[in-house]
Formats: C-alpha cells, sequence, structure tokens
C-alpha cells in the first residue's frame, strides 16, 4: 500500500479558563510531526489558536526564505514554564486577570475560595475575606445586631441572670449570632457593590489591561506580545487573519463568539460588512496599538453612502464611530478576546450592528451587540473545519474536571484504571455519553446540580453528540483533570500547572501513536477516513431518496423541475438564474434525482455506524 500517512492535520480546541494550560506542550509536539492547516477554538482554546497559528505562520515564512529554524512552537512549548513563573507573590497565570478598582474585593473573596480543598474550608476562608474586604457591611451588621441585642436582652431597663452555664451559652451565641449579622451584611455589600460594579464595567471583573503603570502585563497584552513574538511581527503590526490566508501554505484560523444581543453564535472572522466599534469603548479592552490598526484599517472597508452618513453624523456630534476591519484585517487577537470573554470574570465586548428599520425611508441605526465568551454556545466547535469526506484529520481536545486520582501524581506513571489522557484506540471506544450525577447522598435531586446540568446541557449537548459520533469520536483526545486543577482555579499552584502541561503532551503523543501507526490495519487515519465514508455513504441515500420524491411529487404546483426551468416572467423574481446556471443547474439535479433509482436495490444503512449521524442544512454561523 502507497504512503497513508498524513503530514497535515487540523485542530479544535475546548474553551476551560485555566484548563488551556495542557495545550502549549499539546500543539508543540503535535507541530513535530504535522503541519497545522486549520487551528479553532473557543474561549480559553482561542488564545491556543492563536498562539498556534502564529507558529505555524513563523514555520511557513522560514520554510519559504529558506534561512533559520525559528518557526515558534518552541516559545509555545515554554508557556507553561513562564506561566509557572513567580510575579510578586503569585504566579504569573494569576497576574494575567487583574481586576477593575471597582471590583478588586470581590476579585479577592472569589479568589479565596479557589483550591481550598474540603468544603468547610472553601466556606471559612470566602467568611473571612468577605468580612476583610468589605469592612463597612461586616461593622454594619454588628452594629445592628447588638443595637438588637441589648434591646431584646433587656439591659435597657432589666436585669441579669446568674449561673456559669448562662454566661457560657450567651457568649457562645452572642459571638456565633454577631459573626452570622456581620457576615450577611458584609455579604450584602459584596452583592451590592458587584451588581453596580459589573454595570460600570462591561459585565466582567476583568477588562485584560493592567489596572496599575507598575503591573505586570495583564491577559489580553499579554496575549498580544506573544503572540506578535511567536509570529516574529513588530508590535504596531499586529498579525491578522489575511496574514494567515495568505501564508504558504494557507492557514485557516476560525474562532467562536457569542452575540448575547442577537441569542446566537458566531463564527469569527466576521464575514458581514455591518459592524461597528468606538475606538474609546475599544481602549478600554485592547492595547493601544490594536485600537490604532483598526482605526486605520477601518478607513479601506467600503459601505454605502447612507451608511458612512450615519456614522460620519454620529462622529460629528463626539462620537468616535469606526467600521469593522474586513475579516483579512482584523488582528487574531482582537477576535480571541471576543471569544474568551468568560461571563462575570472577563469584560464582554460592545460592537454594533447597522440596521435598516423597515420604515418610511428605510431609517439605519447602530445597535449595541455584546459579545461574550464563545463557549456559551459551542465550547467544542469539532464541526468547524469538517468536510463530508476529509482529506486530513481534524485533532480535538476535549476537558474534564472528574479525576479524583493522587493530585501529585505524574500522569506518565499512571498505568491504573484511572488515566489522565484518552484516545480511542478502536471503534468501540468513546461511545458512552457524558454523565452528571443529579442526585444526592439521599438519591434525591439536588437543586443545584439540576440547574447545573441544565446549563451544561443547553451549553454542550451539540458538542457531546458529535464526540460520541463515529467518524468523529476517533480523532477527539479527553484530558481528565481534578477540579482544583483548571477551571476557574486562577490560583493554580506551580505542581498543578506541571502535571496539566505534561497532559498535554501525553494527549499528542497518543494521537501521533494512533494516526501515524505504520501498520495500516492499527492506523487510526485509515480507520477514519474509512468510518466516515461509510456514515456518508449511508447518510446520502438517506437523503437523495426524499429529495427525488419531492422531485416528483404531482401535488406540488408548479413543480420543482418547473421553477427551476421557468424563465423571464415565468420565473420567481427572487434570486434570478443566469441561463448558464439555469443548465448546469439541471445536469446538477438530474444526477442527483438518477442515484436513488439506481441504488434503490441496496441498503448502505445496513451495519452503517451507530449512533448514525445526519446531513441537514443550517445557517452559517457568521
Amino acid at each position: 500500500m502507497e504512503n497513508f500517512l498524513p503530514d497535515e492535520c487540523d485542530i479544535v480546541m475546548e474553551g476551560g479558563v485555566t484548563s488551556g494550560v495542557v495545550y502549549p506542550t499539546f500543539v508543540a509536539r503535535l507541530a513535530k510531526k504535522f503541519t497545522l492547516r486549520s487551528i479553532g477554538g473557543a474561549s480559553v482554546g482561542a488564545i491556543a489558536a492563536i498562539a498556534a497559528a502564529a507558529a505555524q505562520y513563523k514555520r511557513n515564512r522560514v520554510r519559504q526564505a529558506g534561512t533559520g529554524s525559528d518557526d515558534g512552537f518552541y516559545k509555545i512549548a515554554l508557556l507553561p514554564r513562564r506561566l509557572r513563573e513567580s510575579v510578586g507573590n503569585t504566579t504569573r497565570l494569576l497576574s494575567l486577570f487583574q481586576p477593575s478598582a471597582a471590583m478588586a474585593p470581590h476579585f479577592r473573596v472569589i479568589v479565596a475560595g479557589l483550591n481550598a480543598g474540603i468544603k468547610p474550608k472553601v466556606v471559612a476562608r470566602i467568611a473571612l475575606a468577605l468580612l476583610w474586604n468589605f469592612p463597612l457591611g461586616a461593622l454594619l451588621g454588628a452594629a445592628l445586631w447588638m443595637l438588637g441585642y441589648l434591646v431584646s436582652s433587656g439591659l435597657l431597663g432589666g436585669h441579669w441572670r446568674s449561673g456559669v452555664a448562662y454566661w457560657l451559652a450567651s457568649g457562645l451565641w452572642f459571638g456565633l449570632s454577631m459573626l452570622a449579622s456581620a457576615l450577611g451584611f458584609a455579604a450584602l455589600q459584596f452583592v451590592l457593590g458587584a451588581w453596580r460594579g459589573l454595570r460600570h464595567n462591561r459585565c466582567g471583573i476583568c477588562s485584560g489591561l493592567r489596572t496599575r503603570p507598575g503591573n505586570p502585563p495583564a491577559l489580553t497584552e499579554w496575549l498580544h506580545a506573544l503572540v506578535q513574538d511567536i509570529a516574529g511581527l513588530p508590535a504596531d503590526q499586529p498579525l491578522t487573519f489575511g496574514h494567515l490566508r495568505q501564508s504558504t501554505p494557507p492557514i485557516e484560523l476560525a474562532l467562536m463568539s457569542t452575540g448575547l444581543s442577537e441569542l446566537r453564535a458566531h463564527r469569527l472572522p466576521h464575514a458581514s460588512a455591518d459592524l461597528v466599534f468606538r475606538a474609546s469603548e475599544l481602549a478600554h479592552l485592547f492595547p493601544p496599538d490594536i485600537v490604532e490598526w483598526m482605526k486605520q484599517a477601518s478607513q479601506h472597508t467600503h459601505h454605502r453612502q447612507q451608511t458612512l452618513d450615519l456614522l460620519q453624523g454620529l462622529n460629528d456630534q463626539g462620537a468616535d464611530y469606526y467600521f469593522m476591519p474586513d475579516a483579512d484585517a482584523l488582528p487574531v487577537v482582537v477576535a480571541a478576546r471576543m471569544s474568551l470573554s468568560f461571563p462575570v470574570l472577563l469584560q464582554a465586548v460592545p460592537l454594533y450592528r447597522i440596521r435598516t428599520l423597515p420604515v418610511a425611508g428605510s431609517k439605519v441605526e447602530l445597535l449595541r451587540v455584546w459579545f461574550s465568551d464563545g463557549g456559551l454556545t459551542s465550547n467544542f466547535p469539532i464541526h468547524f473545519f469538517d468536510a463530508i469526506l476529509p482529506t486530513r484529520p481534524t485533532f480535538g481536545v476535549i476537558l474534564r474536571d472528574d479525576l479524583h486520582e493522587d493530585p501529585h501524581q505524574d500522569p506518565s506513571a499512571s498505568p491504573g484504571p484511572v488515566l489522565r489522557v484518552t484516545l480511542p484506540s478502536n471503534n468501540n471506544q468513546g461511545a458512552t455519553p457524558a454523565y452528571v450525577a443529579v442526585d444526592d447522598a439521599a438519591q434525591l435531586p439536588s437543586l443545584a446540580r439540576f440547574a447545573t446540568a441544565i446549563l451544561q446541557t443547553i451549553r454542550t449537548w451539540r458538542d457531546e453528540a458529535l464526540t460520541r459520533t463515529p467518524g468523529y469520536r476517533d480523532r477527539v483526545v479527553l484530558i481528565r483533570h481534578k477540579k482544583s486543577e483548571g477551571g476557574l482555579n486562577l490560583n493554580m499552584d506551580r505542581k498543578a500547572i506541571g502535571l496539566m502541561s505534561r497532559s498535554g503532551s501525553l494527549a499528542a503523543r497518543a494521537i501521533i501513536g494512533r494516526f501515524l501507526d505504520p501498520v495500516a490495519a492499527e492506523n487510526g487515519w485509515l480507520n477514519h477516513r474509512w468510518v466516515r465514508m461509510r456514515s456518508t455513504a449511508a447518510v446520502l441515500q438517506d437523503t437523495l431518496a426524499p429529495l427525488a420524491d419531492a422531485w416528483h411529487d404531482t401535488r406540488l404546483a408548479p413543480s420543482y423541475a418547473a421553477m427551476w426551468q421557468a424563465q423571464a416572467d415565468a420565473a420567481l423574481p427572487a434570486y434570478r438564474l443566469s441561463r448558464e446556471s439555469r443548465v448546469a443547474g439541471d445536469i446538477l439535479w438530474q444526477g442527483i434525482l438518477a442515484i436513488p433509482e439506481q441504488i434503490r436495490h441496496a441498503d448502505l444503512s445496513a451495519h452503517a455506524p451507530r449512533p448514525q449521524p445526519e446531513l441537514v442544512i443550517s445557517p452559517k454561523q457568521t
């Protein structure tokens, strides 16, 4: 058999906040064997995606020039070590998340409860943090309680009882009840402050920029500098989607964001020409070099005069509206920041949509659209680069926090039943669906778990369906970690970062071992192609048979055939066909319609992989 080993691949990475520390070593090891062609992700997976794209861009430039060996991937491999570095009294990882002044006390309370271990310890640390960071509420609660105690105890006209037991009981009750009152009012101050603080800080604690001049770089600044360094570009020439597309070979980068105001997912880069930004708003979220680039790139977009007049009129009144750059001119760090706006933790990104209202004169106005975490609509967009018949593998990484083994155990040294990294080695593995325990210890549904399951199902049902379908699940590697690792554990210790980093390397090793196996019978890529082709044949047969029935349905007037062939005044006015398109389309339809009749004797769904995928037409995410 001729060489069947792939040398190119696509990768898609799931979101998970700090769980993303698994990705640098995964990408760096995978890049030793593959050229990365299409790269995608959501939330923190978007950070890994743009870093990987920058490294592949640098590699392509070096190879094309024929000089040097710096391809950027070794810098990605060093990222976990850099995130473990000490910055002041914390790690660089935690230093990336810098709260706004109004939300700093709230952030300290949240961080106090992370990595605390058992629940009583978590509660105790949060309680102390509340008292320390919200002293006015605590003092008010204690004072009000004292006033009530003095009135109810009779000290303003009553008398004391005697007895040691009475004094001990009273002292205990006194202390605990005063503490409870202080905590209650401190919590009330926390909630009221959070309500106001989030409203005035774009519904997020951290903007992504440093909050004081002497602070280390915050998340967005650090990410921008990292991408420019990896790609080998100066800070004032940001890496754009156009850089990637024009590379040799071209690199496709796709990220997921969620337009909350429009109730839908958005695939970035955008394909629309009706988005607008305000420079003064983006200045709170992006480094100055990025904002200036966006303003300059905006001048090269093309819009109709009515829209130009609208923006000019607003800007004449002191506003600073600009058209979003075309997709090729959009910096990748802007798309990544739009994707990783984790609710409450990171501030949402406001843009504006140009809308033509159905009123007299077709009035045009701007409607504000808030972009938040891509994981809200698809945390694992494995569908980004799939083709009906794939020509290169698309590898996916998913993360689960259900590991219960020793948190200090080296993942590479664990041969036991609980593994940090798993990849299906045959077509029977990986079919078991995810499971979320809703019952509590009393075998009754926990309301908190029930609500969590509802939210998780809404967010991930599509991802879960894809990751257990034959021809999809076999190229998805699962990395498991403890609840004290990854996720929202912003203050993860150095040892945990190291463990998760090694998990990423093991995940890449598993993929390489499976998909580059020189034995054809054991090779994952050949198996993947066969399963996909087998499933696709069954799906196409099931899809084309109803299509032929609809084409020949005598109850429809006019028939589909008559509608396609209609010309001049007989044709419908919308989306008219040219003569060439009508002829070419007729050839296409006739070829498709002949297939069901030719294969009516066979059932290609018999013994096909289960669950069987389906072929549907759905709106394209833009």
